[in-house]
C-alpha cells in the first residue's frame, strides 16, 4: 500500500514538473519518463528493506557469538577442573591401607586322630569335610544301635541326645567346608586382588581415564560381591551352630523338669519321711 501511494505521489510530481517546464520555455522540449522514476524509488525501498534484514541478522549473529563465547568459557573451566583432578590424584598412596593376612590353621596329628582336618580347614580339600568329621569323632557301637531302636520318640533321652549328635555332625561338617571354601577362595583371589590394588593406586595417565576408573569400580564391586557371599556362608554356619547349642540347653531344661516330676511322684507313692513328721519333705527336692 505504501508503494502504491509513493508511486501516485511520484506521478503527480512528474506532471507538475513537466507543466512548469512547458510554461517557462516553449522553445525547449523536455522529456521525462515517470516509469524510470518509479523504478528508482522501488530500488531505494528494496535496499532499505534489505538493510533492515541485514541489521536483524547482524543482531542474531552477535547473540550467537555471545552464546558460543559462554560455551567456550565453560569448556575451558571444565578442562581446567579435569586437569586439576588428574594432577591432584598423583598421590594416591596416602589412601592405601594394609590388607589383613590370611592365617592358616596348624593342627597337631600325633596318632592320626586329626587326619585330613587341617587340609579341610586350610582349603586344600574342603569337599572332604563330612568324611573327615565322621572319621575324627567317636561313633556308636552295635549295642547302642540296638538300644536306640527300641526307644520312643519324644520321651527318650537317648534319642534326644542322638538328635543333638546328628545335628552337630551336620552343622560341623557344613562349617568346616565353609571355612575351607573361604580359605581356598582367598588363596585364589590373591593375584587378582593384588593387580586390582596396583591399578587403583597407579598415578599414571593409563588408569586416570574415566573409562578405566569405571572399570576399576566395577571390578571392585565384583570382588565385594564374592566376599559378601563368602561371609554370608560363614554367618550361616554360626547361626546353625547357635541352633545346635540351643538344642543342648533345651534338653538340659527338659531333663531338669522331668527329674523333678519323677522325684515328686516317687516320694508321694513311697514316703520316706519319719513317722508323724511334717509334709515338708514331700515338697523338698535335692
Amino acid at each position: 500500500m505504501k508503494i502504491r501511494r509513493l508511486i501516485c505521489h511520484s506521478e503527480a510530481v512528474v506532471m507538475l514538473l513537466t507543466l512548469g517546464a512547458t510554461l517557462r520555455s516553449h522553445a525547449q522540449l523536455t522529456v521525462f519518463d515517470p516509469t524510470q522514476s518509479v523504478h528508482a524509488i522501488q530500488q531505494i525501498y528494496d535496499r532499505a528493506q534489505d538493510a533492515a534484514t541485514w541489521r536483524q541478522q547482524l543482531s542474531a549473529d552477535i547473540q550467537m557469538a555471545g552464546t558460543l563465547l559462554k560455551d567456550y568459557q565453560q569448556a575451558v573451566t571444565t578442562y581446567n577442573m579435569l586437569h586439576g583432578n588428574l594432577k591432584n590424584f598423583s598421590s594416591k598412596s596416602i589412601w592405601k591401607t594394609i590388607e589383613s593376612q590370611l592365617t592358616l590353621a596348624s593342627i597337631a596329628n600325633n596318632y592320626g586322630e586329626t587326619t585330613g582336618l587341617q587340609g579341610v580347614m586350610n582349603g586344600q580339600s574342603p569337599g572332604t569335610a563330612s568324611t573327615v568329621w565322621k572319621f575324627i569323632n567317636l561313633g556308636l557301637n552295635s549295642t547302642s544301635s540296638s538300644f536306640l531302636s527300641s526307644q520312643v520318640l519324644g520321651s527318650s533321652r537317648a534319642l534326644a541326645t542322638l538328635a543333638r549328635m546328628e545335628a552337630m555332625d551336620g552343622v560341623s561338617s557344613q562349617c568346616l567346608q565353609s571355612v575351607g571354601n573361604y580359605n581356598q577362595q582367598r588363596n585364589n583371589n590373591l593375584l587378582p586382588q593384588s593387580a586390582l590394588t596396583q591399578s587403583q593406586f597407579d598415578a599414571t595417565s593409563f588408569t586416570s581415564t574415566e573409562l578405566e576408573q569405571l572399570n576399576l569400580v566395577n571390578m571392585h564391586d565384583a570382588h565385594n560381591l564374592n566376599e559378601s557371599e563368602a561371609q554370608g556362608a560363614l554367618h550361616t554356619c554360626q547361626a546353625a551352630q547357635a541352633a545346635v547349642a540351643n538344642m543342648a540347653q533345651r534338653a538340659a531344661a527338659a531333663n531338669e523338669i522331668n527329674n523333678a516330676a519323677a522325684i515328686q511322684q516317687q516320694r508321694a507313692g513311697t514316703p520316706s519321711a519319719p513317722a508323724n513328721s511334717s509334709n515338708t519333705w514331700q515338697n523338698y527336692l535335692p
